[in-house]
């Protein structure tokens, strides 16, 4: 994959933190959790030198953390976070995989915040939001893939009300995947032993982790890279996958290695083998004649684990194939030689233009093209979907998901439910590599509610957001600066 070419913020934080009660984690994640139905936190952005591990690179980050602090909430909570802007350009914030609304001061990634300005986000969580890992991120179409990577992200835990017997009692960890890429460097460490990629464990390049013998927890993990696939091992254990992107498995999957695609979310339970020490590995990552990279090492120790073994863990969900399908729409995702521009349907991104409208309430059928030889990941805000069909070819109903890697020159089938209570509104899906999305790979969707009542609200809140752009264009032409930097 091709390199940044500017030393813009961006690193792989794989960051690994346990709860209150866990140790050998290294340093810990901040945590912010609800209190009475609410969570209450200020967000700081600013710029700042980050260092570890013997590699420094300028990132972005929220509250002075690279790997972000994390935000503990539940079903029906309301997360009222104030986003202070500190950084030289606009920034805003996405509840990836939040299924709340796009409108007012919700997620609504048409939100630009200036520099040295604040602005309060009220965003409700559904009372049928399912439990699992999420995350939030700097959303602003031109700017996402400097401003991700520079570290403006960070993991959400939707806890659930009432955890599954099997669950109740283990220890949690949250391990937060991020990259950073250098171009040019002087610094013999980054150039020829990490060959400009950076990878790192709650801001770290190495975490140690403890367990007891057969101790079992629940692992949060997900990427949140601006343009790198992860593929994790853990040397000599599996991994019980029960959920994906938040979204619960009707049944658990095992597996040797666990393959995350750009904004994936799993959790998982890590059951401890016998006493000794397991390499955690990221692999597929160029590192000299070696295609892995040591990322951390869990170390087994101790009496075993007073702990009965873990029983499978299942859920039930909508199958949607039977649902009544309203429209089958296409989309084709192709890009030019020089990655200059990428498209859906041959249009970049336009912030004026809907390019597909829904009724609320209607169930569709989408097929994803990839007509290119690049990795290319869908990704739709407001909702989850379910994977029907991969190269035309079935696909067995196991959950659902908010994202989805298309393969090269194929396609996926996806069922699409527009029927969450809040997703009324305007809101975008787009390639979830952020190079590709600020390149032009976006398009805007409009779910539409047929009562006068939410015309008249559409209306105004557009009229609203002419203005809050109108301001900040004439902010930076009074500062000589290009209107691309408004997200224009």
């Amino acid at each position: 994959m091709p390199r940044m070419k500017h030393l813009l913020p961006a690193l792989i934080g794989l960051a690994l933190a346990a709860s209150p009660a866990a140790a050998g984690v290294g340093p810990a994640l901040v945590e912010h959790t609800s209190r009475d139905g609410v969570l209450d936190v200020t967000l700081t952005a600013a710029a700042q030198e980050v260092a570890f591990d013997g590699v420094r690179f300028p990132g972005m980050v929220y509250n002075g953390r690279y790997e972000g602090p994390v935000l503990r909430v539940r079903p029906g909570d309301l997360m009222r976070i104030n986003l202070e802007n500190r950084l030289t350009a606009p920034t805003n914030l996405h509840f990836h995989g939040i299924e709340t609304t796009p409108r007012g001061r919700g997620d609504n990634i048409a939100i630009l915040v200036p520099p040295g300005a604040d602005f309060r986000y009220e965003v409700p969580v559904p009372a049928n939001q399912p439990p699992g890992m999420y995350w939030y991120h700097a959303h602003v179409h031109g700017l996402s893939e400097p401003q991700v990577m520079g570290g403006l992200s960070g993991a959400i835990i939707v806890e659930p009300l009432s955890p599954p017997p099997q669950l109740a009692g283990l220890r949690e960890r949250v391990l937060v995947l991020k990259d950073y890429i250098v171009e040019d460097s002087e610094d013999p460490l980054i150039e020829d032993e990490l060959h400009g990629i950076i990878q790192s464990v709650n801001g770290r390049r190495h975490i140690d982790l403890a367990m007891a013998p057969g101790e079992t927890e629940l692992w949060h993990i997900g990427n949140q890279s601006s343009n790198l696939l992860f593929h994790l091992r853990l040397a000599g254990h599996r991994f019980r996958v029960i959920a994906v992107d938040g979204g619960a498995l009707r049944e658990e999957a095992v597996e040797e290695a666990l393959h995350l695609h750009h904004g994936a979310r799993v959790d998982v339970l890590v059951e401890a083998g016998p006493p000794g020490e397991y390499d955690l590995i990221s692999d597929r990552v160029l590192t000299g004649a070696r295609k892995d990279r040591q990322l951390g090492r869990l170390v087994v120790r101790g009496p075993p684990a007073e702990q009965a073994a873990v029983s499978p863990v299942t859920a039930t969900m909508a199958d949607l194939r039977g649902a009544q399908i309203a429209a089958e729409r296409s989309f084709s995702f192709t890009q030019e030689r020089d990655e200059s521009r990428f498209y859906i349907d041959r249009k970049v991104f336009d912030h004026n233009r809907t390019d597909v409208t829904v009724q609320h309430g209607t169930v569709e059928r989408w097929t994803l093209r990839n007509d290119s030889d690049d990795i290319h990941t869908f990704h739709i805000h407001q909702l989850h979907f379910q994977v029907v069909a991969v190269n035309g070819r079935p696909a067995a109903f196991t959950g659902h998901v908010d994202t989805v890697r298309i393969p090269e020159r194929g396609s996926v089938t996806v069922i699409i439910p527009f029927t969450g209570a809040l997703m009324v509104g305007r809101f975008v899906f787009h390639c979830h590599v952020l190079k590709h999305e600020d390149r032009g790979m976006m398009a805007s969707i409009e779910v539409v509610d047929a009562t006068m009542a939410s015309r008249l609200d559409g209306l105004f809140r557009q009229i609203d957001l002419l203005f809050r752009q109108a301001a900040l264009v004439a902010f930076a032409l009074r500062n000589g600066m290009p209107l691309a930097w408004c997200g224009l």
